[in-house]
């Protein structure tokens, strides 16, 4: 039997990730990039090996975010050949990984985001763009900002997994294969299904919820674009970085652990709901967002040994 090619071994570890439950998508796109890679400047190779990988890699020399995101999904690739017995292929070092520092979330103040979600309505009713872009944009920013998910979760939440009527969203494929079911409020439910009675009307039996077409989602960088068009024309005089739609998420979180405060709900007692209804698969991603909140940021250290231990195992449903 003819031996696999390099570009086959990355298609059966993607499959393999895929089968896994993990979506993928980013990683399999630098991966698709290494592909072309070889094939134009080493295609006698069928193993990664560290010159043409330090070349693929010099790229994205300067940029820690890029480069992290190049390294990865290359350093587990290299692994599972490994594990399957390939013995020379090239495993890029840890030490080399680059480290992140993420940018410090940015909280919204209750007067920006009605400017925001004014702005978003009435631009896209003058510049509707192209598909239904002027129907996605408002309603998907809506959802993340109501609900605190990923922007993966909703750009590729499947239309078949939205129970409006029962006021559920159903999380199938999110972080790892971690599936929860999310409730949302009477006021989402219906402004999503206004929203979705009119996409039936332009892409009957769509694929996704937020389409870009009948069958194809948008892209990452269509929604970090269009937040960002928003956000320049809602506060024009607006310096420094701007916020992010990830952003939206980490508002979810701090705004429930303020509103818990202000109304003398135990907070303790809420945070496992808090992590099941947000997918963190450890507590200490939920206690994370303590030290934002004053009232509890002396205790966040405190918090964060104990409740590991203590916190209860939530209901799936």
């Amino acid at each position: 039997m003819k031996p696999a090619t390099l570009g086959e071994k990355l298609d059966a570890f993607i499959a393999y990730k895929h089968s896994l439950g993990y979506v993928y998508d980013t990683q399999e796109r630098y991966l698709r990039h290494y592909r072309y890679h070889m094939e134009e400047t080493y295609p006698h190779l069928d193993l990664p090996d560290k010159e043409s990988t330090d070349r693929f890699l010099d790229k994205y020399q300067g940029q820690s975010g890029g480069l992290y995101n190049a390294m990865a999904p290359l350093r587990e690739f290299s692994r599972y050949l490994f594990r399957l017995g390939y013995r020379d292929v090239y495993l890029i070092p840890p030490k080399q990984m680059p480290k992140l520092y993420p940018e410090p979330p940015y909280f919204f103040a209750e007067e920006e985001l009605c400017v925001f979600f004014r702005e978003c309505d009435l631009f896209y009713m003058k510049n509707p763009g192209p598909g239904a872009r002027c129907r996605v944009m408002p309603a998907i920013f809506r959802l993340l900002y109501c609900c605190g998910l990923r922007p993966k979760e909703a750009r590729l939440l499947p239309a078949k997994n939205v129970h409006l009527a029962e006021k559920y969203i159903d999380i199938i494929q999110s972080k790892g294969p971690k599936s929860r079911r999310i409730y949302i409020s009477n006021e989402l439910a219906t402004y999503l299904t206004d929203y979705d009675s009119r996409m039936s009307g332009i892409f009957p039996e769509r694929v996704y919820f937020f389409p870009r077409d009948r069958v194809k989602p948008y892209s990452v960088q269509s929604l970090y674009y269009n937040f960002g068009v928003i956000w320049k024309r809602a506060f024009p005089e607006w310096t420094g970085n701007l916020p992010r739609i990830y952003d939206f998420r980490h508002h979810f979180a701090w705004a429930s652990i303020n509103r818990w405060a202000r109304e003398g709900t135990d907070v303790n007692a809420m945070l496992p709901y808090l992590m099941r209804y947000m997918g963190h698969n450890c507590i200490k991603h939920t206690l994370y967002y303590f030290r934002f909140v004053p009232d509890f940021y002396a205790d966040y250290k405190t918090l964060s040994h104990r409740l590991n231990d203590r916190i209860p195992e939530v209901p799936d449903e």
